[in-house]
């Protein structure tokens, strides 16, 4: 997990853009935004997309952009930046629309600088955990063929020879550290080396034998 201080040496150059309407608020958050060390942008309406390089959204949910903000969400990737929602009121309308953003953080109006660097290094956080546990998935998924592979070789081993699992296993590591490879391409050589079972055949039907064409 990264450390909050590094996570605050991280915050100057941090690219926010914020997608708010040009107001007193949103002037109050981009000066605060700049005086902390960030590289700020602001738009609005909401745009369909978000441009390249955003390390985090600052994003007024708006009920009247409902569909421009949804056609946003729907265009991030699953490594895209942090959302931070910025939400004026409550009602059922609203708050379904924030759960559609999936928002890392969410600041309430009247929007105030007091707070914004808190929400920033949760959401920051936030980011960071998921873009590890997708890593981490992402290296599971591409062991599965190999794991895959290695339990047929095991099974091999215990039919061939009679081993219980934990011998069979140990037996592959001996001879993938005597070989000076991995696992997996011993596991591999034992799969490929099992001749496939030949099909059964049925047995011929009584008088078959015997019987000719006419």
């Amino acid at each position: 997990m990264t450390s909050a201080p590094s996570l605050l040496r991280e915050l100057k150059g941090l690219r926010v853009l914020v997608i708010h309407p040009q107001d007193g608020e949103a002037r109050i958050v981009l000066d605060q935004l700049q005086r902390i060390g960030c590289i700020v942008e602001q738009r609005w309406p909401v745009p369909t997309t978000l441009p390249e390089g955003v390390d985090v959204v600052l994003l007024a949910v708006e009920l009247s952009q409902r569909s421009h903000t949804q056609t946003l969400v729907e265009s991030l990737s699953e490594q895209a930046p942090p959302i931070i929602a910025v939400v004026g009121y409550e009602n059922p309308s609203m708050l379904q629309l924030v759960l559609e953003t999936q928002p890392a953080a969410v600041i309430e109006r009247p929007l105030r600088p007091f707070g914004l660097l808190t929400q920033l290094l949760m959401a920051r956080a936030a980011w960071r955990a998921r873009i590890d546990m997708l890593a981490e998935l992402r290296k599971l998924q591409s062991r599965q063929p190999a794991v895959s592979k290695i339990s047929m070789a095991k099974a091999l081993l215990m039919a061939r020879h009679r081993l219980g699992e934990n011998d069979a296993h140990r037996r592959l590591q001996r001879e993938a550290m005597t070989r000076r490879t991995s696992m997996e391409a011993i596991a591999q050589q034992i799969i490929d080396a099992d001749p496939p079972a030949e099909p059964e055949q049925p047995p011929p039907r009584p008088g078959a034998e015997n019987s000719s064409p006419p």
